[in-house]
């Protein structure tokens, strides 16, 4: 039997070997078109980047050394210019002499791959702009790009690089080029990078590249290249803007190389590739294909697909050969487990994504979740961020995506061989993975996924999802149950913060047909939430699948501080700010890496309040959130931010603080915020103080209540427990009213008998009462306040006021009277 392959890379040359090791007496043909075979194109980036070093650890085999091993004769520079089916020969030409040859087959196997996607644009084949897909091109760009790093090593300006297209062969380059020093745009016609993953997955890998000093352009595409006069070219947008550059790397894609084929009347799919059958057979007995360019069976879609992935290549190529030698072996399916490397940040998906789910009209459901990579208590890890799909009725795997800094990898690949043996969410909960802390977590995020997408089955959970916003939330009551630290950097627009602890005391008020939207940070604590209101009785609640980080990525926002101003730090390099202020020598440094939102800036805050003025805490962080997060923390409490630096999947961030009377560092405050000083223990007084706040919240205000002497009373417990307390306390409590339902009218009181006239009629008029307004006020967001020297003047105690009030003294109330463009003294 005589084998003929056309193609001699990844699938090519596991053809040949694989029939080699079947039938030792078949004579075997390899051709190849260009110089090498069975060399490793995935590692291509990384030689251009100095990863890789030495050349020839690249090159896996060459014709001499198959023709010793396995007694395979490999050509190269033979290009396969026709076939003819019915006298079986193919056509070679051979590129180095022009001479024609026929090579005759009883079995053909076509291995060509896919061809990058060729841009239409004017300039597009000007020196200096290349697309990388084999050695010969990997050369050219390295010397290239050596070149123009030499020339730029004795001038004051950089390598400039611009890379069209931003899937996975496209970052890596960019990474790459980096690496060397050169200054990376990447231009993207779509609105994400990495079409493999889903949009809110792909964001955390867009904001680690950009913090690396990449600039991505999205939704743009390129539309001419021209020549400068200095030698260098110039990249034209369809936005109008042009970008200068010393080379340009095309990665725009692939299109399968059908030429052979459609010439030599071989069956075509829908999507332009070889049709197979589970053998690998064409539609011509005598001829196989394997490869970029043959369409296989999805393993969770409907139809036969295109996926350019050297795994299943390889897979397919070995199916092909035992067929040819008479083993019944079948290919069954592709599910498109594909991964990247970014940086310090790793990213991929298997099966299908939701964007194919829905173009392919197929159920399914949805979870978020971010877990570390190992135990948040050893050193190293981070948050990564998964998105796993699944039928809505049997729980079955549909699709799984993770970007993080550790373990992506593996929880990927458990991921992806669950989808390939049918596995259900069902499955995912009783997975027994291995566990260490420097491994895992002893409910990895395998188990995790399972956990929460069977209680989403079960019913123990609804959830709702950033993309719907705002229509998911219409009507409803949007409740942040994170803490107010974390609201204050960056909530919802419209979201009233409900801490978790308070939650129970808060609901009791509410009406539990009004419809609730919970989230948290990354969604346990809001499922806490729903578990407590549902058993509570409350009709619609739904909490935010993945919380406030998949809302931020899906809709790519920042946190504003307290002013409504994006912090401006951003990413960069090293982004350094630096302060006339002086500091005072003293220096905390603080290892938060492991810990998750919001512990990084609880322990900062921690930190900052032991210092005085002008001291520095210097935090190691491995949240990359924090490149937002710590700014914004920042400037809502008046400190300076004077460096942050890039590190792992983190940062490295100096932070100084200031106190509140410096100048030099005060953030400018809209004044937008309504103070009030409650000292009236009025009944009718203190109802025109929250009418008026909640009128103020009602119009987008911020609200602050400071109650001191009298109007303590409004803030009392009718049924405080109880405690020692002096004579004169006891005197005090027995003479002050308990609770806003006992305060008396200013005037017309008749001894008890006004209050209850004047709240019988606002009953008939349907006006709330003012446990029911200083409840409203509380739950838009009005901060209240007691006075501590009063309640120490009066002997009221904490235990004695509602839950939910906070304390301060008056460098509190002036605080807030500094942040408010009205002030009421009531």
């Amino acid at each position: 039997m005589k084998i003929v392959v056309v193609g001699g890379v990844a699938g090519g040359a596991s053809v040949a070997a694989r029939a080699r090791r079947l039938d030792e007496s078949a004579e075997i043909v390899v051709l190849e078109r260009g110089e090498h075979v069975s060399f490793a194109n995935c590692g291509l980036p990384y030689h251009i980047g100095g990863l890789i070093t030495d050349r020839s650890r690249l090159l896996l085999q060459t014709p001499a050394s198959l023709r010793e091993s396995l007694n395979i004769d490999v050509r190269v520079g033979a290009d396969v210019i026709g076939i003819d089916p019915a006298a079986r020969t193919v056509m070679v030409r051979d590129v180095n002499t022009g001479r024609e040859y026929a090579e005759s087959y009883d079995s053909l196997a076509l291995c060509q791959g896919a061809d990058p996607a060729k841009l239409p644009l004017a300039g597009a084949d000007l020196p200096g702009i290349y697309v990388l897909r084999n050695v010969h091109d990997m050369d050219v760009i390295k010397e290239r790009l050596d070149a123009a790093l030499t020339k730029a090593a004795s001038s004051p300006s950089a390598v400039r690089a611009v890379v069209i297209g931003a899937g996975y062969i496209g970052l890596e380059m960019a990474e790459n080029m980096r690496h060397r020093g050169a200054d990376v745009t990447v231009v993207e016609l779509s609105d994400q990078i990495m079409p493999p993953l889903d949009k809110e997955v792909s964001i955390p890998v867009e904001q680690h590249l950009r913090s690396r000093g990449v600039e991505l352009i999205l939704s743009t595409a390129a539309v001419a290249f021209t020549q400068s006069r200095d030698g260098g070219l110039r990249v034209e947008l369809n936005s109008g803007k042009t970008i200068d550059a010393d080379l340009v790397i095309l990665s725009a894609g692939v299109r399968p190389n059908v030429s052979l084929a459609r010439a030599a009347g071989l069956e075509l799919g829908e999507r332009g590739g070889i049709t197979v059958d589970t053998h690998m057979r064409t539609s011509d007995a005598h001829i196989w294909a394997a490869g970029d360019a043959v369409e296989t069976p999805h393993t969770v879609l409907p139809g036969a697909w295109l996926n350019p992935l050297a795994g299943p290549a390889n897979r397919q190529a070995r199916v092909a050969a035992e067929n040819m030698c008479g083993r019944e072996t079948e290919y069954s399916s592709t599910q498109g487990t594909s991964i990247v490397k970014v940086f310090d940040m790793t990213a991929g998906g298997t099966g299908a994504t939701e964007r194919q789910l829905e173009r392919e009209g197929v159920p399914y459901r949805t979870v978020h979740l971010h877990p570390s990579g190992h135990a948040g208590y050893y050193p190293g890890t981070s948050m990564m961020h998964m998105k796993v799909l699944f039928a809505p009725d049997s729980g079955k795997l549909l699709g799984a995506q993770i970007a993080g800094f550790d373990g992506v990898d593996k929880r990927l690949d458990v991921l992806a061989t669950a989808i390939r043996l049918g596995a259900t969410v069902h499955d995912l909960e009783t997975l027994e993975l291995a566990y260490a802390p420097p491994f895992g977590s002893a409910k990895d995020p395998v188990n995790m996924a399972g956990f929460v997408a069977t209680n989403v089955l079960n019913g123990d959970l609804r959830l709702w999802y950033a993309k719907d916003f705002p229509q998911a939330v219409e009507g409803a009551r949007i409740v942040d149950v994170r803490t107010p630290d974390e609201y204050e950097i960056w909530h919802i627009p419209g979201a009233v913060n409900v801490p978790l602890g308070t939650l129970r005391e808060a609901s009791e008020k509410w009406d539990v047909s009004v419809p609730i939207r919970l989230y948290c940070a990354v969604g346990f604590r809001s499922y806490l939430a729903y578990r407590l209101l549902v058993q509570r009785g409350f009709n619609d609640v739904r909490t935010l699948s993945g919380g406030s980080h998949t809302f931020r990525f899906w809709h790519d926002v920042a946190p504003v501080d307290v002013d409504g101003k994006t912090p401006e730090i951003a990413y960069a390099e090293a982004a350094d700010i630096v302060s006339a202020a002086q500091g005072s020598g003293e220096m905390v440094e603080l290892d938060c890496t492991g810990l998750a939102c919001p512990g990084p800036i609880m322990q900062l805050a921690k930190a900052m309040d032991g210092l005085s003025s002008g001291g520095e805490v210097i935090v190691s962080v491995s949240d990359p959130g924090f490149a937002t997060d710590g700014p914004a923390w920042a400037a809502s409490k008046g400190h300076e931010l004077r460096s942050m630096t890039p590190q792992g999947s983190g940062f490295v961030a100096t932070f100084r603080k200031h106190d509140s009377a410096s100048a030099a560092v005060a953030p400018v405050q809209d004044l937008d915020q309504v103070s009030f000083v409650v000292f009236s223990g009025e009944l009718d007084k203190v109802l025109a103080a929250f009418i008026i706040a909640n009128g103020a919240l009602a119009m987008g205000q911020k609200v602050s209540m400071f109650f001191t002497f009298w109007g303590l009373n409004a803030l009392r417990r009718e049924d405080p427990p109880r405690r020692e307390r002096k004579s004169l306390d006891k005197m005090f409590g027995m003479m002050m009213p308990s609770g806003p339902a006992k305060l008396p009218l200013s005037t017309m009181n008749m001894a008890g008998m006004g209050p209850a006239m004047i709240k019988k009629v606002m009953h008939e008029h349907s006006v709330q009462t003012l446990p029911e307004l200083m409840n409203a006020a509380r739950d838009s967001g009005a901060r209240l306040i007691g006075c501590t020297m009063t309640m120490d003047l009066l002997g009221i105690a904490e235990s004695d006021l509602l839950e939910g009030i906070e304390l301060g003294g008056v460098a509190t109330f002036l605080g807030e009277a500094q942040k408010s463009g009205t002030t009421l003294f009531i």
